[in-house]
């Protein structure tokens, strides 16, 4: 990682905006994994209530981005396929 992608506040604020957009597509896996993002930007598990180190949070940020991709792309599968159906209407 370069020293701007291990930026923690900077990744919290980008999992903010993103879980925000994806709640308003309504991408439910995305906008969760967003959440983790802006969560472990913030050096914090929600889930199991504990703190964690820079190098912890960098790593399991790393890990979720992979999850994130591939959950995007189902969803944009997901969307066009809506859309195209919408269209043959």
């Amino acid at each position: 990682m370069d020293e701007e992608s291990k930026d923690l506040p900077k990744l919290s604020s980008l999992g903010h905006f993103l879980k925000g957009s994806s709640a308003a597509l309504g991408v439910t896996k995305v906008k969760d994994s967003c959440e983790k993002m802006q969560h472990y930007g913030h050096k914090r598990d929600e889930e199991t209530g504990k703190d964690l180190t820079e190098d912890e949070a960098l790593q399991r940020i790393k890990d979720l981005l992979e999850v994130v991709e591939e959950d995007y792309e189902e969803a944009a599968e997901w969307l066009k396929r809506y859309y195209r159906e919408k269209e043959e209407e």
